[in-house]
């Protein structure tokens, strides 16, 4: 189960989940009232999950590597917001979670604490790398507009890459480089998190499991690069999950 692969950092895990829930709370009532923002388990541990691990790869984790899990996951569910908000005038169903104005409103806030969560732990020194990021999973997401009708692999690829994998690779990066860990381990966890990220990202196109075996057979040959121990082992079996989807019940949290 999943909570027993990621045992090793569960504490951090609560502690990152209490800033972003925090957040969650404002004067006008939670905005889960506002926008669809709670993922399914899995999307709400994977990206936290990753940053923790990569720097607990290197030494033990602190207050800053926790901050940075918690806007690495306020970039995602901004963008994912965003991502679902509908076209329409207002909502078909009555519930303004599936109008517009409410949806992108939610989605501009969990931007903005982003911002203020660098703020607040000290970690302003990476604005610039995650702005490059936002920008490159907005791009995905006109792109993916643009062609939703296609059915381009190579175009399906660079998609997947901007709206999924920069910001995993991203934030594997970071936390290594949070945790003091040279620039060529850096770099390799980037190259981990980008390969696990374009895994996941591929999930939702079945014919294309080759293409997603090929990506984790990348990040497998890369953690074995990484320092041993229990982090490297937790991250050997999310990875081995992606490549055996039916194992998904197996892994939920408890």
């Amino acid at each position: 189960m999943l909570n027993r692969v990621l045992s090793c950092i569960q504490l951090e895990l609560q502690q990152t989940h209490n800033i972003l829930f925090k957040s969650f709370q404002i004067k006008a009532g939670h905005l889960s009232s506002f926008a669809r923002v709670v993922p399914d388990h899995f999307h709400e541990l994977i990206r936290p999950a990753m940053v923790l691990l990569s720097a607990r790869l290197f030494g033990p984790l602190n207050t800053p590597v926790i901050a940075l899990a918690a806007v690495i996951q306020f970039i995602y569910l901004a963008s994912r917001v965003h991502q679902n908000v509908s076209e329409a005038d207002g909502p078909a169903t009555g519930d303004p979670r599936d109008g517009y104005q409410f949806p992108v409103l939610v989605g501009d806030y969990l931007y903005g604490r982003f911002f203020t969560s660098l703020c607040d732990y000290g970690l302003v020194c990476y604005l610039e790398s995650l702005s490059r990021v936002i920008c490159e999973m907005n791009e995905g997401g006109i792109l993916r507009l643009q062609n939703r009708h296609q059915n381009n692999p190579d175009l399906v690829h660079k998609i997947v890459y901007k709206e999924t994998a920069a910001l995993m690779g991203t934030g594997c990066g970071l936390a290594a480089r949070l945790a003091g860990a040279p620039e060529q381990e850096q770099q390799k966890l980037t190259r981990y998190g980008v390969n696990l990220g374009m895994a996941l990202g591929l999930q939702e196109y079945p014919d294309l499991r080759r293409d997603i075996n090929a990506h984790l057979d990348k990040a497998a040959a890369t953690l074995t690069q990484l320092p041993p121990g229990e982090a490297r082992e937790a991250l050997k079996l999310l990875t081995q999950h992606l490549r055996h989807p039916e194992a998904a019940l197996e892994l939920q949290v408890v």
